[in-house]
């Protein structure tokens, strides 16, 4: 199967995917079979030691995977309430990357996600399990101050480019 584009277009200021935040990273995910992927090269200023990604940052990388993979796949919002992360080798900058989120499981309340970072070679990097609070479109709205229509509207698109094949 090939993958399917997830537009971007989270209606927030996201650090991680909104192509409206003139720092943030602008990943832009596609679907897969298992979940979701998006290639990327990260900055040079977003180091911690000389040439290594500031663990921060790869945090971020994998807590936003497992954010598009719950939405594209479960078509749900949520908070992340725990993470697991494993730095398993250092995550250069200026290389490329593909970062990747998949649903383990998920209840109309809790899910559990899989998010990894993967460098040349198809060589894991940082890996993290996370366990998430779902959300109710209503209570995202009223957490993050985005209209509720505008988070129907991304849930209806995204959840539903995920289903269309």
């Amino acid at each position: 199967m090939d993958p399917t584009l997830l537009p971007s277009i989270w209606p927030g200021n996201c650090f991680g995917c909104s192509a409206r935040n003139a720092h943030g990273l602008k990943l832009q995910f596609v679907r897969t079979k298992e979940g979701v992927s998006a290639r990327c090269e990260l900055a040079r200023h977003l180091s911690g030691m000389n040439g290594v990604t500031h663990g921060g940052i790869v945090a971020t990388l994998l807590d936003e995977a497992a954010a598009w993979a719950l939405a594209a796949h479960a078509g749900c919002l949520g908070v992340t309430s725990g993470m697991n992360i494993r730095f398993v080798k250092p995550v250069d900058v200026a290389v490329p990357l593909v970062v990747q989120g998949f649903v383990v499981e998920h209840d109309a309340e809790v899910a559990r996600t899989l998010a990894q970072v993967v460098g040349d070679q198809d060589i894991v990097l940082a890996a993290a399990t996370s366990e998430w609070t779902l959300l109710s479109v209503a209570a995202a709205a009223r957490l993050t101050g985005i209209d509720r229509d505008q988070l129907d509207r991304f849930i209806a698109i995204v959840h539903h480019r995920a289903g269309s094949e």
